[in-house]
């Protein structure tokens, strides 16, 4: 019976969801946007803000493989403070695994290596094992584009992890990653021993390689110039179907750039340029910019190859233009999308302060009464037993009035501050609790999750710190005392503020007919 109420349950069946969309190996497979955003609305119908917020991760990482970064990095940074503050692991780890990516598509190696340790050590033993290896994956990713040592060994690692659970995707990312940051650290007989096992585990699996993986195969070889078995590792990719199929977003157009390569270096200028002229040509049709300066460096050596070498310094001038040009629009991109990153988060933080100040009194620090009227309604609402009441307590300061006449009003306001710093300096334990000052000589102090018994001794507590407090020096002589009047949860039918504090004033006003400084908690 218990298993079927699992599996009926709305909450658990969206989490299940999610943790199928968080393991995907590829988010670019099927409909997993449209899933992610199905998930956004369902968490948010059912008041689950920790399953709206997975899911708004699934959608920055989708967000920013289709290139928008910036808002993909604002969603991570909304979702990892909020983690923060309510210290959800899951979800400190999971923006974390975001804000890795974010960061190394903005050129911040450091700032996603940060994220990326936290988001592998922030990972539990109870987490699914597929999010393990990707956490892992990632980290040991950045290491590699970091040409970090450490590198190697964390692939190794993580490869192992991903053999044990028999998951072959997973296997061919890995190797083709690992493969790849070989390549660009110059380790080209490591990269072509890993990009070997690459074929064989894909032929094994009879898992046809994308063209992604092709390049990372060929460019291994071309490192070791072994470029006929280069070019021949490349030509499956020529096939439309396969080239076209691009996952990578640049239709195919880094891979038919390292073909065109492999030509020229073979002496093939003819075919180089054939294959040259298609690889232009989607550059020009996507708007693959980076893709197209590199192709200028290719085109001037192509000049060159065929003897034109006016062409290739004409071409080599225009691709150093056009190179400059590019990694300026880089440098302005990346500061535009850290710029926006980080204004969403400083104008949060800045509404969060004006929001904390508009609840504070000025005078005392305290809470003041539109605090009181938030908080204590959402208390009250809250289901508790008998042993975990609801206490309200209204304090009064005893002949207030004769302070301020005897020893002036800046005299008063400061004993205002020093009551305010003992009713925070007495705090319950075990129980959640705030002081607020309702305005005048009158404070507040409400206590959550504790008993009857508990509250009336902490009270007592803190009307004989206020009694016992060496006023003297400040006020010449003059005693300051308060009266406490308390009501209980545990006493009334309706949990409702307004009964509450109706009680407790009325218990006040008893303590003060009966002599001041005192507590009244019954009767």
């Amino acid at each position: 019976m218990t298993s079927l109420a699992v599996r009926d349950d709305p909450g658990s069946v969206l989490a299940t969801t999610l943790d199928e969309l968080e393991t995907l190996s590829r988010f670019d497979a099927g409909t997993a946007a449209e899933r992610a955003e199905a998930a956004v609305t369902a968490a948010r119908e059912l008041g689950r803000p920790d399953l709206e917020h997975r899911a708004r991760l699934v959608c920055a990482d989708l967000l920013r493989r289709r290139g928008a970064v910036a808002e993909a990095g604002r969603t991570a940074q909304e979702v990892h403070r909020w983690a923060t503050e309510v210290h959800d692991r899951h979800l400190l780890a999971r923006s974390s695994f975001v804000l890795t990516a974010v960061f190394q598509e903005v050129g911040d190696l450091a700032g996603a290596l940060e994220h990326a340790v936290v988001s592998v050590d922030l990972l539990g033993d109870d987490d699914l094992p597929a999010l393990r290896v990707d956490h892992l994956v990632r980290l040991a990713d950045v290491l590699g584009l970091s040409r970090d040592p450490a590198a190697p060994e964390r692939y190794t690692a993580v490869l192992r992890l991903a053999e044990g659970l028999g998951d072959v995707d997973r296997q061919l990312r890995i190797l083709n990653n690992r493969a790849y940051t070989d390549t660009l650290a110059g380790r080209f007989e490591d990269a072509l021993a890993h990009s070997t096992r690459l074929q064989e585990l894909a032929d094994a699996a009879g898992v046809p390689l994308d063209v992604g993986r092709l390049d990372t195969v060929a460019r291994a070889l071309m490192g070791l110039d072994r470029l006929a078995e280069a070019e021949a590792a490349l030509l499956p990719g020529l096939a439309p179907e396969v080239l076209d199929a691009s996952s990578d977003g640049d239709a195919g157009a880094d891979f038919l750039l390292t073909l065109a390569e492999v030509q020229r270096r073979r002496g093939d200028v003819a075919a180089a340029r054939r294959t040259l002229a298609e690889c232009l040509r989607r550059c020009e049709e996507n708007g693959l910019t980076s893709i197209r300066v590199r192709a200028r460096a290719e085109q001037a050596e192509l000049h060159a190859a065929a003897g034109d070498f006016r062409a290739a310094f004409e071409e080599h001038k225009r691709h150093v233009h056009e190179l400059v040009e590019q990694q300026s629009a880089q440098r302005d991109a990346r500061a535009r999308a850290l710029q926006a990153m980080y204004e969403t988060t400083e104008a949060r933080r800045q509404s969060r302060r004006w929001r904390e100040l508009s609840l504070r009194d000025p005078l005392t620090g305290l809470y003041n009464r539109r605090h009181v009227d938030d908080e204590l309604p959402r208390l009250l609402a809250a289901p508790a037993t008998a042993e975990e009441l609801v206490v309200v307590a209204l304090l009064d300061l005893d002949h207030f009035k004769r302070v301020n006449d005897t020893c002036s009003h800046a005299v008063g306001d400061e004993v205002l501050r020093t009551v305010a710093g003992l009713l925070q300096d007495t705090p319950l334990r075990g129980a959640t609790s705030f002081a607020a000052r309702l305005g005048g000589e009158e404070f507040v102090l409400v206590l959550a999750g504790t008993d009857a018994d508990r509250a009336a001794a902490h009270l007592e507590e803190v009307r004989r710190a206020v009694a016992e407090h060496p006023w003297a020096p400040l006020t010449g002589g003059l005693p300051v005392t308060i009266s406490i009047g308390a009501a209980g949860t545990g006493e009334v039918t309706d949990r409702t503020p307004a009964q509450l504090l109706g009680l407790a004033d009325a218990r006040l006003y008893r303590a003060k007919r009966a002599g001041r400084d005192r507590v009244v908690v019954a009767g």
